[in-house]
């Protein structure tokens, strides 16, 4: 059975009394934020909401927190990129375990909606919890940043995918994440469940440099019988032409359910021209 068969990922405990025992460590304004679910920008105090559609929470859950925080304390990040911020709670969390490294890297963040959208709060907070010196913020779209840092030789060791959900987008993304990505970092896509990200992820999958190194949700129980043939099935050439992936590999096949997905790379990218001629 190959590594992509049965679900090779690691459960990031989200329980209450797990929260109860790290929140404490947190930076005191992201321990504050998570606590209140309000940030500001210093006139008005803002519900921790999406300002476009305020039914939707615009930040991310503890378990991604956590899940972020563990991908920075296993790969020790020289240099790590986030794209999406948003109010910077999840900045918060990935800067909060940077700064507890021995040697603290370099973060670079970027959201072309920061001063228009988000009130520039994210930064604000950033400021107020004493990681400006550690995030590099740009305020620029992410098809226009991302190659100029591939060009400039810039390499990272872990990335957070945050940006804009749709499919064209979190695929661009992830081109250039590639190409930034060290082998042995962690790339992570926060709203995982979404068809347009999850869509994203299964491609990466199919990258033989590519497994999953841990999710924000529990494993799922043992496979079915139908889902074992089902699963022989899909490893069939002329199934994978005539059937969608996801009908031939469940989500829990890869192991790729939660809401926040991060992937490994465990070597160099060397995919030949001819390498999806299946897919």
């Amino acid at each position: 059975m190959n590594r992509r068969s049965r679900p090779g990922f690691q459960w990031i405990i989200s329980t209450g009394e797990r929260y109860q025992q790290w929140r404490w460590s947190l930076n005191s304004v992201l321990n504050r934020i998570l606590t209140s679910a309000v940030v500001t920008d210093g006139v008005e105090n803002i519900s921790l909401r999406h300002p476009e559609f305020p039914d939707r929470i615009s930040h991310v859950d503890q378990a991604t927190g956590s899940l972020l925080q563990r991908a920075v304390e296993d790969v020790r990040p020289a240099v790590s990129l986030e794209i999406g911020l948003a109010y910077g709670i999840s900045t918060l969390f990935i800067c909060d375990a940077i700064q507890k490294l021995t040697t603290p890297g370099r973060h670079i963040v970027l959201d072309p909606y920061q001063n228009q959208k988000w009130r520039g709060i994210g930064l604000r907070n950033i400021r107020e919890a004493g990681f400006d010196s550690i995030v590099d913020f740009r305020e620029e779209a992410s098809e226009f940043l991302l190659p100029r840092l591939v060009a400039e030789g810039v390499r990272v060791d872990l990335a957070f995918i945050d940006g804009l959900h749709r499919f064209d987008q979190a695929f661009v993304e992830f081109f250039y994440v590639n190409r930034l990505l060290r082998p042995g970092g962690i790339v992570l896509f926060d709203d995982a469940s979404r068809r347009s990200v999850n869509r994203v992820i299964r491609h990466a999958l199919t990258y033989p440099a590519y497994e999953v190194f841990a999710t924000s949700a529990p494993p799922v129980p043992r496979r079915s019988l139908m889902g074992t043939v089902r699963v022989s099935a899909g490893r069939l050439r002329a199934a994978r032409r005539w059937l969608r992936p996801d009908v031939l590999q469940k989500d829990w096949d890869l192991g790729v359910l939660g809401r926040c997905v991060a992937l490994r790379k465990v070597a160099v990218d060397q995919r030949a021209t001819h390498w999806d001629s299946d897919f």
